[in-house]
């Protein structure tokens, strides 16, 4: 007789959702965890730096507050008491899902997992067996070999979360969605920013004109982008840090501190042999699955990053939703296709689907619609008109293939946009949709109306 029915390796936003789900469908569920429940997401990486840009946000909002008449005298940055607010905010989310555990009887083994046998796993010494097996380890920042991390001014994120006082100059490498969140947060604060990306331009996985659209207000704002720059070299001084990258010549970047966020490895080295060998593990130690999220050995499933496809903590616990279902006797598959995504920038950028270029790659006759925020009268009452929304769809059948918003509560709007995309929903079944006014939701409603010519607030076309 196996322990359990279900092992779980990894608290995070994969792994502990499929425990919950797991014992939800009656399994015998246990989870295994060295360090904390909820992972990088809720202790190091989504909440607690949301937690950062409202603070941001609201700072922003605080220099500018004359504008919507409310004078605001001397207003200034505690990070000690931004860094407690921080805390208490991971606390209660943390807390939450340990009684969560207790409530649906799921065991918290708390220790390392090594793991052999697709049956077995070691926890520090101790032998445990289980019926299936859920590997959500999650993964890591990788280390530049010129820039390795020290912890005190060549750092990761989560030790950008820690900082008690922001230096007047920041490099940070790699425009993805961390150093460009990081990028505004401490625009905001105060700090010169320097970002550097390899890439034509920022957020390289979103849409190009959405994403040179956000390039160019992060210009506005004072942020120094260098896109199609390439890192050569860097000197560590006892006072500054000096950057020499290549973009159309070299340029040299003196800096106090520097961000580093080029990417992410997948935390697969708990997995030994023979078990190893079994799978298929790709050199950044990502684990191969299917739809649903079965490896090649029977009983072995893996979610979240550490299968290197997404690095969302909402797809994440989507994959562990169908792990834990097809391992307790479902039949669930995984749809990316409707799988939302959103950088927290000011603006954000948000999206599903297709970008533009990846439908034409894909043989698509593309059409598109469009709507600017500067034309959405919500937009101007709450004082954030820049940015616009995109909408892609198949000029043969008027199939939706993807949404792009970069605006003002991106966020919350695109998942308006992935339901349109799940009932499989046609641009114009959006366009004849009545949104309600004045909101911010508006501007989806135009742009799918632009995509026929015939937004009510847009220009004739000529």
């Amino acid at each position: 007789m196996a322990d359990y029915d279900v092992i779980v390796i990894g608290a995070g936003p994969g792994g502990y959702v499929s425990a919950i789900r797991s014992a939800q469908r009656g399994a015998k569920t246990a989870v295994v965890e060295k360090k904390y429940l909820g992972g990088v997401c809720l202790n190091i990486g989504c909440i607690p730096t949301k937690t950062l840009i409202n603070t941001a946000g609201l700072y922003r909002k605080l220099k500018k507050a004359d504008e919507f008449g409310i004078h605001v005298d001397n207003a200034q940055l505690d990070l000690n008491q931004l860094k407690q607010r921080k805390n208490k905010v991971i606390s209660l989310n943390t807390g939450g899902i340990e009684r969560l555990f207790k409530s649906y009887h799921i065991d918290w083994i708390k220790g390392e997992a090594t793991i052999h046998q697709p049956n077995e796993v070691t926890v520090d010494g101790k032998r445990i067996t289980s019926k299936n097996l859920i590997i959500a380890t999650g993964g890591r920042p990788v280390e530049l070999p010129i820039l390795p991390f020290d912890k005190k001014r060549i750092i990761d994120s989560s030790q950008a979360l820690e900082l008690t006082e922001i230096p007047k100059r920041i490099g940070i490498i790699g425009a993805g969605a961390i150093g460009c969140e990081f990028s505004c947060i401490w625009n905001s604060f105060g700090a010169e920013i320097h970002l550097i990306e390899m890439l034509p331009h920022i957020l390289p996985k979103e849409d190009e004109e959405l994403a040179k659209r956000l390039e160019s207000i992060f210009k506005k704002e004072g942020i120094h982008v260098y896109t199609g720059s390439k890192l050569k070299a860097a000197k560590i001084n006892d006072d500054d840090i000096v950057l020499s990258i290549e973009v159309s010549k070299n340029t040299e970047i003196t800096v106090d501190l520097v961000l580093v966020c080029v990417g992410m490895k997948c935390n697969s080295d708990c997995i030994q042999e023979p078990l190893r060998s079994a799978l298929k593990i790709n050199k950044k130690g990502g684990i191969a699955v299917n739809e649903k999220m079965e490896t090649g050995v029977p009983g072995v499933y893996a979610i979240g990053d550490v299968i290197d496809r997404t690095w969302l903590a909402h797809g994440a616990s989507n994959e562990g939703i169908v792990a834990s279902t097809n391992a307790t006797g479902g039949n669930k598959r995984m749809d990316y296709r409707i799988l939302p995504a959103c950088t927290f920038t000011f603006p954000e950028l948000a999206s599903v689907g297709l970008t533009e270029a990846k439908a034409k790659e894909q043989g698509y006759s593309v059409k598109t619609g469009k709507f600017l925020f500067s034309a959405n009268g919500r937009a101007h009452a709450i004082g954030e008109p820049e940015g616009m929304l995109k909408i892609i769809g198949d000029a043969r059948t008027d199939e939706i293939l993807g949404v792009h918003i970069l605006g003002p509560e991106a966020g919350e709007m695109i998942a308006t946009a992935s339901v349109a995309m799940k009932l499989e929903s046609t641009v114009e079944e959006l366009a004849e949709t009545i949104f309600t006014h004045p909101t911010l939701s508006e501007v989806l409603m135009e742009a799918s109306e632009d995509y026929y010519g015939m937004s009510i607030h847009s220009p004739a076309k000529k």
